[in-house]
């Protein structure tokens, strides 16, 4: 639920939303804020909840999850990677500055989730894209 009240000249948002294990989060911003704040409030939620579908804020663009799967998804098969290396892609590719804690996040999300493997130490955790298994004719 996303709600935006204008109290003369100050501008509200509260978000709420439930996380995977069914915990409800509550966030507010209030008065003078950007487009790209209220993004970031949205963003931290995504991460939170663990969704990966677009958001309906995003208004014809893409999300973050998706455009840093299709950095993920130019990487050679097999391949390992970092957080620091994608964090870089995905600047070059896309000119967002997106933080490299944010990465990181994405990327342990998407290990949980099992899209991608992760090995190394917390020290310095490397991933590479998950094999498809392949079924025998």
């Amino acid at each position: 639920m996303l709600t935006c009240v204008s109290l003369s000249m100050k501008k509200r948002i509260k978000l709420e939303f439930f996380d995977r294990s069914g915990v409800k989060h509550s966030l507010a911003i209030e008065g003078d804020f950007t487009m790209d704040k209220v993004g970031r409030l949205l963003e931290y939620a995504e991460i939170v909840a663990g969704s990966n579908e677009h958001s309906s804020h995003s208004q014809g663009y893409e999300s973050k999850m998706s455009k840093l799967m299709d950095v993920i998804n130019t990487q050679p098969p097999g391949h390992a990677f970092d957080s620091r290396h994608i964090c870089q892609s995905y600047r070059e590719t896309w000119g967002d500055d997106f933080t490299l804690g944010a990465v990181s996040t994405y990327l342990s999300r998407l290990a949980d989730r099992g899209t991608l493997e992760r090995s190394g130490s917390p020290a310095h955790w490397f991933y590479r894209l998950k094999a498809s298994p392949v079924v025998p004719p």
